[in-house]
């Protein structure tokens, strides 16, 4: 896998080779790296990589050194009690809405190179858990012998959200300043999910920030108090410039669950005031901020409107299911629900891609039904000229191609110049040969050291099917700055963004949860961080302050989960469902810390 990824392999080989030998020396490194990593390395914007991700690398030689390493027992891989059945609960229900998933034949839309509508769907979200309980044998092991489980993997998912901070703020410094409350540009950071919308930064900034609670310094270690400090607010100040009225109400539900816990482990004397004010000091300060920006105020203005299109979304998603009492039970299957909005929605259809083959070789084929847009990143150019050509086919004289060059990270476009081009003879192919300046792209911060990243897209209007090939971009000097313009290696680099958002979830975690695994799979969810709640109350009454972190970081998703799909997210599952176990594991009451 490492051979193919599209963008220097051999430097993330090395990457993975040093993260292995030092996991080799230490086997808990993984607590800190991997929930450190998972939110933070994203490259699919420059790869074209979204179902396999860099990440999973790191996940993969986690898992296999310490198979060797540290190979758990028997009673690692089986618990017991409650944890045994809320785990075989989730089991059952993963196993059977994977099946159901992947051999049902609805709205199959035959070779499709969009990972939504095909039935590997089922894999792509059945990754995210997959991995959490692959590695939930080695934090049993690790809890059981050290028992520091809950406090190290929090810390590490709070060095996680310093690093998206850094993201974060690199990109508003790159795009509108970083103390611009008003201009309507809503961050989206290391996460390419964000493509077809959603709102998965701030649910999982909002998750985060409990655990910023961990790195809180220790008596003699006070010093470390402004370090802790500036990760806190910097957390706070991701959330806060996501602008998502949910992740809000998130943070405010995470800050009091995990102030109250603190405030009951404090009862046992073994934790201090000063951490049962930090989460409201910086709850304070999101709600502050957003109390002031005009951007808020403009989106909390418009919250019953927005109201209204999220239950058309939600009564539109329900109308394409099937009736019946197996559906009730066991839902339509894992990864089904843009197949069946495809072939059976009204409105809201989602658009298809897929890189076909004729006598001439390779060629992309896209058939829209949403503003969809088909990019690469490139290199900054500079100034001068750059040169566009491509052959197109379009099935009617309205498939015009149109191309776009523009600064752009995922949602937002900046700078942009392009056109539009009408085909002369629809049906047969056409070369369109374009001149676009170069000027002012790719501007920078920080002396030249980080760029703006630049993107070139290709498009055609809602309601046609277009069909590219051999797309090639060169300076004034005839460098190319495309790769894979022949699409001979797929989809490698490319990557396509919908300006709909609703074509692709029930902007709601537990109707999108009974759509697709039914009231099994509602209930497994729920069962899980109901445990884990529970776990995290036994650890506060116990005098431990990661109880009332953890349980504030659940509160938040399930919080968040009203008003969208976040299991959709391969990592943000992954990261979630670490969180449960640490809740389950403080419900064993093993050795803690």
């Amino acid at each position: 896998m490492l051979a193919l990824f599209p963008i220097s392999p051999w430097l993330l080989a090395a990457a993975v080779a040093v993260y292995a030998t030092l996991l080799w020396r230490r086997p808990g490194l993984y607590l800190i790296v991997l929930p450190a990593l998972l939110p933070s390395l994203d490259l699919g914007l420059w790869s074209g990589w979204t179902t396999v991700t860099s990440a999973d690398l790191f996940v993969l030689t986690t898992l296999a050194v310490l198979l060797i390493r540290t190979p758990p027992t028997l009673g690692d891989l089986i618990p017991s009690g409650w944890v045994q059945a809320v785990l075989g609960l989730l089991v059952v229900s993963y196993t059977i809405s994977l099946s159901i998933g992947l051999y049902s034949p609805l709205g199959f839309t035959g070779h499709s190179d969009n990972p939504y509508l095909r039935p590997d769907n089922a894999l792509r979200l059945l990754k995210g858990p997959a991995e959490a309980f692959a590695l939930l044998p080695f934090l049993r092991q690790r809890q059981r012998v050290v028992g520091d489980v809950p406090l190290w993997l929090g810390r590490g998912i709070a060095i996680g959200l310093a690093v998206v901070t850094v993201e974060v703020v690199l990109e508003r410094a790159l795009f509108v300043g970083l103390a611009d409350f008003a201009t309507d540009y809503r961050v989206v950071g290391p996460f390419t999910s964000m493509r077809i919308g959603g709102g998965h930064i701030g649910a999982y900034a909002a998750m985060a920030l409990p655990f910023v609670l961990t790195l809180g310094p220790r008596r003699g270690r006070w010093f470390l108090w402004p370090v802790f400090i500036a990760i806190g607010l910097g957390g706070a100040y991701t959330l806060a410039v996501t602008f998502a009225r949910t992740a809000y109400m998130a943070a405010l539900g995470a800050g009091l669950v995990t102030g109250m816990g603190l405030l009951l482990a404090s009862r046992r004397g073994r934790t201090t005031w000063p951490f049962a004010v930090v989460p409201i000091v910086l709850l304070m300060a999101v709600l502050g901020t957003a109390a002031s920006s005009e951007m808020m105020r403009q989106r909390f203005s418009t919250l019953a409107e927005d109201l209204i299109t999220r239950e058309m979304n939600w009564q539109t998603g329900w109308s394409v299911r099937d009736p019946g009492v197996a559906t009730d039970v066991f839902g339509m299957g894992l990864g089904t629900y843009q197949r069946a909005m495809r072939s059976r929605a009204q409105v809201n259809r989602p658009s298809n891609l897929s890189v076909e083959t004729d006598s001439k070789g390779p060629f992309l084929s896209l058939r829209t039904v949403t503003p969809l847009y088909f990019g690469q990143k490139i290199q900054p150019p500079g100034a001068g000229p750059l040169h566009l050509t491509l052959r197109f086919r379009s099935a009617a004289k309205t498939a015009e191609v149109g191309y776009i060059l523009c600064d752009k990270v995922l949602l937002y476009s900046d700078n942009c110049r392009g056109g539009q081009a009408a085909p002369a003879h629809p049906g047969v192919w056409e070369e369109l040969s374009v001149t676009l300046s170069g000027d002012g792209l790719g501007g920078s911060v920080l002396g030249g050291l980080i760029h703006r990243p630049v993107e070139l897209a290709l498009f055609t209007p809602s309601g046609n099917s277009l069909a590219l090939r051999d797309v090639h971009l060169t300076d004034s000097s005839g460098h190319a700055l495309l790769t894979n313009g022949d699409f001979t290696h797929g989809l490698d680099r490319w990557l396509f963004t919908d300006d709909d958002h609703l074509s692709w979830r029930i902007k709601d975690q537990y109707l999108m949860l009974l759509f697709e695994t039914g009231v099994l799979g509602l209930l497994a969810f729920l069962s899980a961080c109901g445990l884990a709640l529970a776990g995290s109350l036994r650890a506060a009454l116990r005098g431990e302050a990661i109880g009332g972190v953890v349980a504030g970081s659940v509160v938040s998703f399930m919080i968040s989960g009203v008003a969208d799909d976040l299991l959709e997210v391969a990592k943000l599952a992954t990261l979630f469902l670490l969180i449960c176990w640490c809740g389950m594991l403080l419900w064993e009451g093993k050795r803690n810390v």
